[in-house]
């Protein structure tokens, strides 16, 4: 019987780890280059090409904040795998349409499309999280991150090949078809064992008040918008940087998307580390480090002068924010009632998401306003703030005595922070 559980976790985990692989390579396949594929649809100048991207990367993250608690709600409620698929198989659906837009406002329309029918991560963790071991957390929830960044790596290189040689929209358009085959490797390869059987059960889960009083969840859902805030805020001016930079814009696709991918290797590589030493070593350790770290690159970018000291900087950045995902979501996971485990990464995107809202609009505002280095310096103030919170109010051993105590064991809510 044993063995058979550990197959089933085991299987779900592998098919899912490899769908969000997918579903991040096509998400990623032209999204790097908006401002390019903006200048497209008609707006020339560059500091006016950043503040747009950063309407159109804010628009989608805005209406995903709105609808994530409802699809948490529904997966708790009717199955985790139902809202991966979802998720999949919509977000390649708007991917699709965003290669038909001819105006800035259409695109728009169809990111608040993506925001309200996508978000492969969140359904992906919450159906990985209602299957594996708690003990087992850590690494695994860390290789789901992992998979975020190694499909940020490949995604924008040979993203950018494929913008150099058929252009924008069909950049696009392959996106959309490698999303839809990881919806299909959730479709045929995951199982959610017991879902029906729970479906019941699930109705008495707790409520969202009761999840938000829990020790370490609004601490966790913190250092989860920091990340999320401190990887948009610089988007829309980032790939302008590159372009600065570079003597010909023949292959300025390949660049950036070369830089953009080095540092989510980076990324892929800190969240599986980093997670693994999380469960040994102790997450509150591992979160102040790569506070720390992220700071220390996010000035190295305002001070960088060439490409090489750009792709220094842009891995050191990459390594350090990726370690926070996999403690920040396994400090959730170790604290929350099994039944309401997609309530409750619904609500903690749904918080976070607000960083990826407001952060490229912000971004882009400052880099017309005040230059396009400024979001870097403002990112790393928000580290060190993050950093600050991170000391004063998370705990070693939070949520350690629910792990202890059994997967079935249901945590009582505090009001501690």
């Amino acid at each position: 019987m044993k063995a058979t559980a550990d197959t089933a976790w085991k299987r779900t985990f592998v098919f899912a780890f490899a769908a969000q692989i997918l579903g991040i390579l096509g998400f990623s396949f032209a999204t790097p280059f908006m401002p390019f594929f903006i200048a497209e649809l008609g707006v020339a100048e560059g500091g006016e090409q950043a503040f747009w991207a950063g309407v159109a990367l804010s628009t989608g993250g805005f209406t995903f904040a709105l609808f994530a608690p409802i699809w948490g709600v529904v997966a708790d409620r009717y199955g985790r795998k139902s809202m991966v698929c979802r998720a999949m198989f919509g977000g390649a659906l708007a991917i699709a349409l965003m290669s038909f837009s001819q105006t800035v406002h259409q695109l728009l329309l169809f990111r608040v499309f993506q925001g309200a029918f996508s978000g492969t991560l969140a359904a992906s963790i919450a159906l990985v999280a209602s299957v594996v071991p708690r003990h087992r957390s850590g690494l695994t929830l860390g290789m789901m991150q992992a998979a975020v960044f190694i499909g940020n790596a490949v995604g924008p290189f040979i993203g950018g090949m494929t913008a150099d040689a058929v252009g924008y929209r069909g950049s696009f358009r392959v996106g959309a078809v490698l999303t839809v085959l990881g919806g299909l490797l959730i479709l045929f390869g995951t199982r959610e064992p017991g879902a029906a059987a729970d479906r019941q059960a699930r109705t008495g889960s707790p409520g969202f008040r009761q999840i938000i009083r829990l020790p370490g969840f609004l601490i966790s859902v913190l250092v989860l918008l920091g990340v999320r805030l401190s990887n948009s805020i610089a988007n829309p001016s980032f790939p302008l940087i590159v372009r600065e930079m570079v003597d010909s814009l023949d292959h300025l696709n390949r660049i950036t998307g070369s830089i953009i991918g080095v540092a989510a290797v980076a990324a892929a590589l800190a969240a599986a580390v980093l997670g693994y030493a999380g469960d040994r070593g102790g997450r509150r350790r591992v979160l102040l480090g790569c506070c720390l770290g992220a700071c220390v690159a996010s000035v190295g970018h305002y001070l960088a002068r060439g490409l090489p000291d750009l792709f220094a900087v842009r891995i050191l950045f990459g390594f350090a924010v990726a370690g926070m995902l996999p403690a920040a979501n396994a400090t959730i996971h170790s604290v929350v009632d099994p039944r309401s485990i997609g309530k409750a990464y619904g609500l903690a995107t749904s918080i976070s998401m607000m960083g990826s809202a407001i952060g490229p609009t912000l971004g882009g505002y400052l880099a017309m306003r005040a230059g396009l280095r400024i979001p870097f310096l403002v990112t790393g103030a928000a580290q060190l703030l993050l950093g600050m919170l991170i000391l004063l109010f998370l705990r070693e051993g939070e949520g350690k005595k629910v792990q202890e105590a059994g997967p079935g064991t249901r945590p009582i809510a505090t009001s501690r922070p």
